[in-house]
C-alpha cells in the first residue's frame, strides 16, 4: 500500500516522492523524593507523504494510510516554485543496531533500581529534592521513495538522568549528570554508584565552593563543555538553512582557528554516549562525517537534500525528524572537536591564574556568535595546579574570536548524550571532544 501511493504521486505529477513510517516504542518512568509513576508506556506509529509537485514541496501525515492523503499532499504544495534537489541512485539497504548485552526488565524491576540510585543520593541530608528519570525507546524507521529507495533502521536508545537540590547554611545548591545510550540497559553499560558519586560531589561544590572574580581568563575546557561549545555554538551556525543567512557562510574557505583546531558532525561514533545515530537521515541520504572546521579552515556546513543543490555539495546525511509528523530539518548528529597533541597536565601546568571548567548547565547562543554557558562543575587553578570548587558562575564569549583563540588540544577525548531544540522538535545528539585550553570571559554571582 505504501509503494502505491508513491506511485500515485507521480501519476499525478510529482517529480519525486518519499514516504517515511516511524514506529517507536517508548518508556520513561520517574522516581523523585515524593512519588514514581510511569511518564509514557506504549507504541506510537504514522507514516508521512512528501511530493515534489510544480517546484513546490507538499505534505501529508496519517496513521492509516490511504489514496487521499496523496492528493492531500499535492494540494499543500504551494511557494515560489523554486525548489530543486539531489536526486539519488536506487538502494535497498537495512541497518539494525542491536545493544552489546540484552537485558530484558520490566516496569517494577527498573523502578527499583532507580528508587535504588534516589536512596543512595538522599543519604547526604542537604539532598531536599531528586529526580532520577529512566527512558527508552525502541525505533523503527522506514524510507520509500519513487528513486526506487528503500531503507530500514532500527536501534534503542535509552537513558537515566539525575537531577537534585540541596540546601546547607542558606545556601541552595543544583546539580544535573545524565547518561544515555544505543548499547544496552544503561545502568549495566554505566556504574551507578559513579553517577552517584558525581552528582553527589556536584551538589557539595555548589554548596561549600567559591564564586570566581569576573573577567577574561584562561581556562581548561573539558570535553563536555568542549561538545557543548562545538555543537551550540558552532554547530548550528553550520547548519545550512542558518548559514546562508549567518557569519560562517562568507567564511568558507578561510582560516578562522589554528591548524589543530578541527571539528566535525558524523552520524556514528563508536564510545557508547554518541547517540545521533543517522547511518540514513530521514530523507533517505547516507549518513557522511561533515568536516565544519577543517585544520582550522571553515570546509562544510551540514545539508539536506535541497542545501546540497543550493550550495553545490554532497549531499550529507544531516535532514532529520522527531516523528512522521515533524516535517525534516537540518540537524546535527553526533558533533565533537578532533583530539590533539598535548597532555590534560601539560595544559593545566602552563596556567598560573585560571579556571578549570567541567560540566556545562544551561546555556543560550545567538546568531552572531555570542554564547553564554552556564558551568556546574569547575574549579580554580593556580601556579599550574587545581584547586577550590567553583559555583555560581558561566563562561562567554564570540565564537569565531574564541576558535582562534584556542591554543592546545589535548590527546584525550570523550562523548556526551543530549537532546537538541529545533523548530519545535527534539532530536537526540552527541556532543564530545579533548581538553581545550582558550581565554574566554568568566563570569560569577554571589
Amino acid at each position: 500500500m505504501l509503494l502505491n501511493l508513491l506511485r500515485r504521486a507521480e501519476e499525478l505529477g510529482s517529480v519525486f516522492a518519499d514516504l517515511r513510517s516511524f514506529y517507536v516504542d517508548d518508556l520513561s518512568l520517574n522516581v523523585s523524593e515524593s512519588r514514581e509513576y510511569v511518564q509514557t508506556n506504549g507504541i506510537e506509529s504514522g507514516h508521512s507523504l512528501r511530493v515534489l509537485y510544480n517546484g513546490n514541496w507538499g505534505y501529508s501525515s496519517f496513521v492509516n494510510p490511504g489514496s487521499e492523503e496523496v492528493k492531500r499532499a499535492i494540494d499543500s504544495a504551494y511557494g515560489d516554485e523554486k525548489v530543486n534537489i539531489v536526486y539519488l541512485p536506487p538502494k535497498h539497504d537495512e541497518v539494525k543496531i542491536r545493544p552489546k548485552k540484552e537485558v530484558n526488565k520490566g516496569i517494577e524491576e527498573i523502578r527499583d533500581d532507580l528508587r535504588k540510585i534516589k536512596e543512595k543520593v538522599m543519604q547526604d541530608s542537604r539532598v531536599k529534592a531528586i529526580s532520577v528519570r529512566y527512558f527508552n525507546q525502541k525505533v523503527r524507521k522506514e524510507y520509500y521513495s519513487t528513486e526506487d529507495r528503500e531503507i530500514l533502521q532500527e536501534y534503542s536508545l535509552s537513558g537515566v538522568y539525575l537531577s537534585a537540590v540541596a540546601f546547607d547554611s542558606g545556601v541552595m545548591a543544583s546539580a544535573y549528570y545524565g547518561v544515555a545510550t544505543y548499547e544496552g540497559y544503561p545502568l549495566e553499560v554505566f556504574d551507578e554508584n559513579s553517577m552517584v558519586d558525581i552528582i553527589l560531589k556536584r551538589i557539595n561544590n555548589q554548596l561549600k565552593g567559591k564564586v570566581p572574580t569576573a573577567g577574561e581568563s584562561e581556562v581548561i575546557l573539558s570535553p563536555d563543555v568542549v561538545g557543548v561549545f562545538s555543537h551550540e555554538a558552532l554547530g548550528h551556525l553550520a547548519e545550512a538553512d542558518l548559514a546562508v543567512n549567518g557569519i560562517l557562510y562568507p567564511l568558507r574557505g578561510k582560516k578562522i582557528a589554528p591548524d589543530f583546531v578541527t571539528i566535525v558532525d558524523s552520524p556514528r561514533h563508536d564510545l557508547p554516549m554518541s547517540i545521533g545515530i543517522t547511518p540514513y537521515d530521514d530523507e533517505g541520504v547516507e549518513g557522511r562525517e561533515i568536516k565544519i572546521l577543517d585544520n582550522g579552515i571553515v570546509s562544510e556546513f551540514l545539508v539536506d537534500r535541497y542545501f546540497a543543490v543550493f550550495l553545490g555539495q554532497r549531499p550529507s546525511g544531516n535532514a532529520r525528524a522527531e516523528d512522521f509528523r515533524s516535517p525534516v530539518l537540518i540537524r546535527m548528529r553526533n558533533t565533537y572537536m578532533y583530539p590533539g597533541k598535548w597532555s590534560v597536565e601539560e595544559m593545566i601546568s602552563e596556567i598560573k591564574d585560571g579556571y578549570l571548567v567541567v560540566s556545562p548547565l544551561g546555556g543560550q547562543t545567538s546568531p552572531d556568535g555570542t554564547f553564554q554557558f552556564g558551568i556546574q562543575e569547575g574549579y580554580r587553578i593556580e601556579k599550574g595546579e587545581v584547586k577550590e570548587p567553583l559555583r555560581n558562575f558561566g563562561i562567554a564569549g564570540y565564537t569565531l574570536e574564541t576558535l582562534g583563540r584556542i591554543e592546545a588540544v589535548s590527546k584525550n577525548f570523550d562523548m556526551w548524550p543530549g537532546f537538541c531544540g529545533k523548530g519545535g522538535q527534539s532530536v537526540p545528539v552527541g556532543t564530545g571532544g579533548p581538553h581545550v585550553k582558550v581565554k574566554v570571559k568568566v563570569g560569577g554571582n554571589a
